[in-house]
């Protein structure tokens, strides 16, 4: 799986969450307007491609417009919840039709382990279904606190902190740019007194 450092150098800003914060977060929300990281074909196949080692193997890249359109609704969704208000409808019904596209079934393979096979004839359709599932299972598990918004305030990415002490989407990114921010206040402030 590519980490952030083949994410940022495509023009992601992060990669390597689950796949519909993934999606998710190529949408940044701070700016007015926001900032779309998929502008145009190239971006989302270059973004499906970064993600393909994580898709079913039936899988393929989806198109442009059906990738911005879940994106939107996954966005949504993922908002709704780190804000810790009720999912909207019309979102959660679009998340719950693009699963409902490619239904899945398990098999028993010859070593005991268990296979998800997903089931379509259209591979972009199943794509779809992998990341919006990705979704309903953060959301619906045990621990949905663990979506968080990025600490930086300029940044609006999501990530699931998986070490409780997380705070930023990215260290080499966010991480580093309020500690360098804190360190030219303190320093500044030094600076600025006269004794």
């Amino acid at each position: 799986m590519p980490d952030d450092v083949h994410f940022q150098a495509a023009g992601f800003v992060v990669g390597g969450e689950p796949l519909g914060v993934d999606l998710a977060d190529t949408l940044i929300t701070v700016s007015d307007p926001p900032t779309d990281l998929l502008t145009g074909t190239e971006a989302v196949a270059t973004w499906w491609a970064l993600e393909s080692g994580r898709l079913p193997q039936s899988a393929g890249a989806a198109s442009t417009q059906a990738t911005i359109d879940l994106r939107g609704a996954l966005r949504t969704l993922l908002d709704a919840a780190v804000a810790g208000e009720p999912l909207p409808g019309p979102a959660l019904a679009a998340v719950n039709a693009t699963v409902a596209a490619a239904p899945t079934s398990t098999s028993l393979g010859p070593d005991c382990s268990v296979v998800k096979l997903w089931h379509g004839e259209d591979a972009g359709a199943v794509a779809l279904a992998a990341v919006a599932e990705s979704v309903v299972r953060l959301l619906g598990s045990p621990e949905p606190s663990r979506l968080r918004r990025c600490a930086n305030p300029a940044c609006s990415m999501l990530f699931v902190a998986t070490d409780p002490r997380r705070q930023f989407c990215t260290q080499n990114v966010c991480g580093n740019r309020v500690r360098v921010a804190r360190h030219y206040r303190r320093h500044r402030g030094e600076a600025g007194r006269s004794y």
